[in-house]
């Protein structure tokens, strides 16, 4: 079995690690410049575009730009790392189904298990950067932030750093609709395209994508918050393409090792059933 700890690429570099006999880290390391926006910003991005005048044009409408403060722009810079990383790194395990990890000539096999982490590193310019997200500072509160995964780039708002509720959706709990209201952090779900994640439901942003039953709903790429083991499937996907592991006599046991992906962190519930009644007492 060969090991390849560095492995770069465009969208972003990975980094596989060992921290003990038993476990490795597999970083997925972005570079990342964020472009701050001001009224007089000129700039064309798809279907979203500024002339300079104050105003911001996309097909969801004109919304009014006002400027940053220094202060403003710098804890934005600095507190997207924070809640990017808090988030999506240390949450997933991927476990092998074998024995595959030699730590040093002559010991025994070990089933090492990864740890997925992600870290983020501001660069300047975009030459540099793995992503490119734009960031404006509109008056209005209901401008659609998004990602062009391809592109690798996104345009995002003042607003996206902080949980925001989303209120009034019906959505099916078991054979009803509830009125449900699902508390979600924008830029979450939007890193989480970054990664490659789809809507629950698959490409698009139709109500449908976003979920319909209260289990796809409240999910990180539906409406909600909640990580599951598809999230985990980044750090899958560069382990293997990447080819961090090597099988060197595919004959063996040890170079047939697959992994899966699991959630190792407590989940919160982030949603709140308006229509929500007690089961009534069974009576006897």
């Amino acid at each position: 079995m060969q090991l390849h700890f560095f492995r770069s690429a465009k969208r972003w570099d990975s980094a596989l690690l060992p921290i003990d006999d038993n476990t490795f880290g597999l970083i997925l390391q972005f570079r990342v410049r964020l472009v701050r926006v001001e009224p007089t910003t000129r700039f064309f991005m798809s279907d979203t575009y500024a002339t300079g005048n104050g105003r911001l044009h996309d097909t969801y409408g004109t919304f009014h730009l006002d400027a940053w403060t220094n202060q403003e722009w710098e804890s934005y810079k600095t507190n997207f790392v924070n809640v990017v990383q808090r988030h999506w790194s240390d949450k997933f395990v991927l476990d092998p189904d074998r024995a595959w990890y030699r730590p040093r000539m002559g010991a025994n096999l070990t089933s090492a298990i990864i740890q997925c982490g992600l870290s983020i590193e501001l660069v300047e310019t975009s030459a540099q950067a793995h992503q490119t997200f734009r960031i404006i500072h509109p008056r209005e509160n209901n401008f659609r932030s998004y990602v062009e995964m391809y592109n690798r780039t996104g345009l995002f708002t003042h607003l996206d750093l902080e949980p925001q509720w989303g209120g009034g959706r019906l959505t099916r709990v078991g054979n009803a609709r509830h009125s449900i209201d699902f508390l979600q952090t924008t830029i979450n779900h939007e890193f989480g395209h970054t990664l490659g994640l789809n809507h629950v439901n698959g490409v698009g942003n139709s109500d449908n994508n976003y979920g319909i039953t209260l289990e796809q709903r409240e999910n990180q790429m539906g409406l909600g918050g909640r990580l599951t083991t598809r999230h985990g499937r980044p750090w899958l996907n560069s382990l293997v393409d990447r080819h961090h592991i090597i099988p060197e006599r595919r004959h063996l046991p040890e170079d047939r090792v697959k992994f899966t992906a699991r959630v190792d962190s407590p989940q919160l519930i982030e949603y709140w059933d308006d229509d929500w009644q007690p089961t009534a007492a069974a009576t006897h």
